[in-house]
């Protein structure tokens, strides 16, 4: 019974904390055309290397400016103005890659 209380709690807990996640999410078209993304509000930066296909950045509320830097034969990507919210992830969709 100890057991099953202790379950429930950890659940409630990582679900509490899940939502006050603030980011962007997306995926990329093709999956391993992403070397890099970055993201940039004013004097913050945040970059990953992302996993082939949808990637989540972590990233304080505010408006971003998202670069996705591509391998060869693919050119950059660039979105901007990308709203984060407190607490929210923002999903910009696909982000298609081109020759």
């Amino acid at each position: 019974m100890k057991n099953i209380i202790g379950i429930i709690i950890s659940v409630l807990l990582i679900s509490s904390f899940a939502k006050e996640r603030s980011g962007i999410q997306g995926t990329i078209d093709p999956p391993e055309g992403a070397k890099r993304i970055w993201a940039v509000s004013g004097k913050d930066t945040v970059s990953i290397i992302p996993p082939p296909g949808s990637f989540i950045m972590d990233v304080k509320p505010g408006s971003w400016k998202l670069v996705v830097e591509a391998v060869l034969p693919y050119k950059n990507a660039e979105r901007e103005g990308i709203l984060v919210i407190e607490g929210q992830l923002t999903d910009i969709g696909l982000i298609k890659l081109s020759q």
